[in-house]
C-alpha cells in the first residue's frame, strides 16, 4: 500500500504542473493575438476639380534694348532725353567721328581710281580684239598676213581681256570697302529701332563713346503699350496650365484694381534651378497705368486634363517608412503607397493602387498595422 501512494504521489504532482503550464501557454497565445480595432472608413473619390493657386509674377515690356555706339566718336547733340515717347527711326543723338569720314573719302577715291582703270583696260580689250578679227580677215587673202602676227595678236587680245577681269574684281572690291565705310557714316546717327520710351540717358553732348568700352549704354528703350506678364509654373502645376487660360493679378501700386490677362506662350520645360516653367501672360496697358519692372500676385485657374482619385486628407499617413493609405478588405486593413497631389480643401489628391469606391480608413495612423483585423464602425 505504501509503495503505491509512492508512485501515484508523483504521478499527480506531474499533471498538475504540466495542467499549470497548460494554463499559462492558453494565456500568452490569448495575449498574441491583436486586438479588433473598430475603425471609421471613407471612400476613394474620383474628381476633376478646378483650382486656383496664387504665384508671384513679375511685368517686364514688350521690347527692351539698351543701345550702343556702333563706331567711337564724340556725342555731337542729343534729340531726347528720359520719358521721352520715340517713333521707330526717329533720331535719337548724332556722333562725330573725323577719322570715319576720312576713311570714307579715301575708299570712294579708291572706288573712282579703280573704275577708271577698268575702263581704260576695256578699251584696250576692245581694240586688241578688233585688231585681231582685222587680221584674221585680211589672212584670207594669201600673203597678206604672216602666222605670226595673227598669233601676236590674238595673244594680245588674251592678255588684256585677263586684264579686264582682273580690273572688274579690283573694282568689286573697291565698291564693297565704300559701302562698308557709308554704313560706318551712318552709324553716327543713333535712331529708335521701334516705337517706344526712352527709359535712360547716360551721355552727354561732347562725350566720347564707342562699341566695347565697357560703359553704360547711351539710352534704354522701352516698349510697354503691350507688357509680358511672367509667371514661373512650380513643377506641381506645369501639366494643369490650360491654352490660353485666363488670370487675374494686382500689383502693389494699386491695390484697388484687379487686372486680366491671357496665357500666351510658355517655355514648355522647366529650369532646373527652381524646378519650374516659365509663362507669360499678355497685358494691354495702352493707359500706361501699369509700369514695367511691377511685381504682380497672380490668380491662376489650374485644373487637370483628367478625372484622379481624392481621398480624406486625414486618410493620408506620412511615416519613416513610406506614405501610404489603409484600404479596408474583409475586416482586414491593407497599407497602400500613395503619393500626394493637389489639395482641395478636406480632401488630398492621391496617386497608387487605388480605384474609385475603394474603402479605406477616414483617419489612418501607423498604429493600425498591415494585415489587422478592424471592425467598420457604424455611421450615426
Amino acid at each position: 500500500m505504501k509503495s503505491y501512494l509512492k508512485l501515484v504521489g508523483p504521478v499527480c504532482i506531474a499533471i498538475g504542473f504540466a495542467s499549470c503550464t497548460s494554463a499559462v501557454s492558453d494565456d500568452k497565445t490569448a495575449k498574441k493575438e491583436p486586438e479588433v480595432t473598430s475603425v471609421a472608413t471613407a471612400s476613394v473619390q474620383s474628381l476633376q476639380p478646378s483650382k486656383r493657386v496664387t504665384l508671384p509674377g513679375e511685368l517686364k515690356p514688350w521690347n527692351r534694348v539698351n543701345i550702343y555706339a556702333k563706331v567711337k566718336g564724340y556725342v555731337r547733340d542729343i534729340s531726347v532725353d528720359r520719358g521721352t515717347a520715340v517713333r521707330k527711326g526717329q533720331v535719337l543723338a548724332r556722333l562725330e567721328a573725323p577719322e570715319v569720314l576720312s576713311e570714307l573719302s579715301q575708299a570712294q577715291a579708291q572706288l573712282q581710281a579703280q573704275q577708271a582703270t577698268l575702263v581704260e583696260q576695256t578699251t584696250r580689250a576692245r581694240a586688241s580684239r578688233l585688231t585681231y578679227q582685222r587680221l584674221v580677215q585680211t589672212a584670207k587673202t594669201a600673203g597678206a598676213v604672216s602666222l605670226q602676227e595673227i598669233d601676236q595678236a590674238e595673244a594680245k587680245m588674251q592678255a588684256d581681256s585677263a586684264m579686264v577681269a582682273v580690273a572688274r574684281g579690283t573694282v568689286q572690291a573697291a565698291r564693297s570697302n565704300y559701302q562698308a565705310k557709308t554704313e560706318l557714316r551712318q552709324y553716327l546717327t543713333i535712331t529708335a529701332p521701334f516705337d517706344g520710351l526712352v527709359t535712360e540717358r547716360n551721355i552727354s553732348p561732347g562725350a566720347l563713346v564707342g562699341a566695347g568700352d565697357g560703359n553704360k549704354p547711351l539710352f534704354v528703350l522701352e516698349d510697354s503699350r503691350t507688357l509680358r506678364l511672367t509667371v514661373a509654373i512650380p513643377e506641381t502645376f506645369a501639366n494643369q496650365l490650360q491654352t490660353k487660360s485666363a488670370v487675374s493679378f494686382t500689383v502693389n501700386a494699386i491695390p484697388e484694381r484687379r487686372f486680366n490677362a491671357r496665357l500666351a506662350r510658355s517655355a514648355e520645360s522647366l529650369i532646373e534651378a527652381n524646378r519650374a516653367m516659365m509663362a507669360e501672360f499678355d497685358v494691354t496697358n495702352a493707359t500706361h497705368e501699369l509700369k514695367s519692372g511691377m511685381y504682380a500676385e497672380v490668380t491662376l485657374p489650374v485644373e487637370r486634363s483628367a478625372h484622379t482619385l481624392f481621398v480624406p486628407t486625414t486618410a493620408v499617413v506620412s511615416s519613416s517608412e513610406k506614405m501610404f493609405v489603409i484600404r479596408v478588405r474583409d475586416n482586414r486593413v491593407q497599407w497602400v503607397a500613395v503619393q500626394k497631389g493637389n489639395v482641395l480643401d478636406s480632401l488630398v489628391e492621391v496617386f497608387g493602387d487605388l480605384q474609385p469606391g475603394v474603402t479605406i480608413v477616414r483617419t489612418a495612423s501607423e498604429e493600425i498595422r498591415d494585415g489587422q483585423a478592424v471592425t467598420v464602425a457604424t455611421r450615426k
